[in-house]
């Protein structure tokens, strides 16, 4: 597989690259790095500051809040946003259900990214990625399953 092939492939599976062109997502992966937990490992915990952005690359993590699980990310999934973009405490603990490879990039790397072009498409991923999640709440609240 040539190196555009896997960072297109990059770009179909994590969903706030969806749109980028494959020098634009190795562009962005040039930027950050891997890190790997094991099963059980937090990644961070409710309350804790932070300036990181998650993407599952492999395995699964568990979003707690209050010790109850609230949601699942799985290969392609980013989290840990929130906490970036409004520069407030982790609103959940987030750990891993297996081995899991992250992808992750601080606030300083991501603030790089967005001087570039590709800032554009990045942000207006996250935005839907976050809108859906807003949704997906609000849809559990006005059926009742929302604690």
């Amino acid at each position: 597989m040539t190196d555009e092939n896997k960072y297109l492939r990059y770009a179909e599976k994590i969903r706030i690259f969806n749109g980028l062109i494959p020098e634009e997502v190795e562009y962005i992966l040039h930027h950050g790095k891997i890190l790997v937990f094991r099963e059980g490992e937090t990644v961070f915990h409710e309350g804790q500051l932070g300036s990181n952005l998650f993407i599952v690359l492999s395995g699964k993590i568990a979003i707690y809040k209050k010790n109850k699980s609230i949601a699942t990310c799985t290969v392609g999934d980013a989290f840990g946003e929130m906490a970036v973009l409004n520069h407030e405490p982790r609103t959940a603990t987030a750990a891993a259900v297996k081995e899991t490879k992250l992808f992750t990039l601080d606030e300083k790397q991501i603030n790089e990214i967005l001087e570039k072009h590709v800032a554009v498409r990045l942000l207006l991923n996250i935005i839907h990625v976050l809108s859906e999640r807003l949704e997906d709440a609000n849809e559990r609240i006005a059926g009742g399953t929302f604690a």
